[in-house]
Parts: C-alpha cells; sequence; structure tokens
C-alpha cells in the first residue's frame, strides 16, 4: 500500500500544531503476513500541483484513487478510484464510480456508531482499543523519527 499527500497547507490558524519534521514524513509500515505499507506526506508543496493519492497491490489487483478533498482544502473535488484485476477480464483499470465524500463520512459514521452504542448501551463499530492502537502506531512514528531507528507500536523507547 501506498500513501501519497503533496500538498501546500497554510499552517496559520495552527500555529501550535506545527513541530520539526511534522510538515514532511516518509514512514514504512512493516505488518504481518510481509505487507508493507509506505506513506509519504509533504505540507510544503509550492508548485501548484498537489497530489493526495492511494494504491494498494494484491496479488490479483490493485485499487487506486485520489483524495479529492486535499487537492482545494476545504473545498476539493470528487474523490476517484480505479480497480484493476488479473481476474476479471477488462482492457486495463475500471473506474469504480464514488458517490460520497471521505469526509465528513469518515467521522459522522464512527461518531454516530458512539452515540448509538451510548444510547443503547452497545459497543460502537469503532473501539477504544482500535483508537488506542492507532495512538500507539503514532507514538511509535514520532519515536523513530527522534531518534533515527525503527520502532515498534507499544514497544518502550
Amino acid at each position: 500500500m501506498t500513501l501519497t499527500v503533496n500538498i501546500c497547507t497554510d499552517w496559520s490558524a495552527w500555529d501550535w500544531l506545527v513541530a520539526k519534521g511534522e510538515t514532511r514524513t516518509i514512514s514504512t509500515l512493516v505488518l504481518p503476513g510481509d505487507v508493507r505499507a509506505l506513506v509519504h506526506a509533504t505540507h510544503e508543496n509550492r508548485t501548484g500541483d498537489p497530489e493526495a493519492s492511494f494504491r494498494v497491490d494484491g496479488t490479483e489487483g490493485a485499487i487506486k484513487g485520489t483524495l479529492g478533498l486535499l487537492y482545494d482544502y476545504p473545498h476539493g473535488r470528487p474523490d476517484t478510484l480505479e480497480v484493476s484485476s488479473r481476474v476479471l477480464p477488462t482492457d486495463g483499470p475500471l473506474p469504480y464510480p464514488v458517490t460520497r465524500r471521505r469526509l465528513p463520512d469518515t467521522v459522522a459514521a464512527p461518531m454516530g456508531s458512539l452515540l448509538a452504542a451510548v444510547a443503547e448501551g452497545g459497543e460502537p463499530e469503532t473501539s477504544g482499543a482500535d483508537n488506542l492502537g492507532t495512538l500507539r502506531l503514532l507514538d511509535a512514528l514520532y519515536q523513530s523519527m527522534d531518534s533515527g531507528e525503527s520502532r515498534r507500536p507499544g514497544s518502550a523507547a
């Protein structure tokens, strides 16, 4: 999997957010089963040609697309998605219709699930343990950035 974000971000409204190293990162994640993920993010693109794309390669095909919101934030453009298959008889990548925007749906759905769980006494779709795993991953990325060495999420520094 590859995720590339190469945009220009005006940080003036979030001066408290920016720390050394946060505006340009390249992270390689090694996952079970010899799966690799590469995340390349820069918020210092000054050339006017933004890119916010992803690609997931599998043994029988690939999925790739764009994250439209990041091309002209906060207005954006439609997301795109293409599917390539070694199994389906096609002449190349097939565009897949994207009918909804990633945001606000990616925020609204988990929040709606949490509110329903509180109201009905159930479990939300996204658990606290899952969110804690995300925070452990971010902590490991910061530790790696500070030390210049690989880190496993949840391991001691």
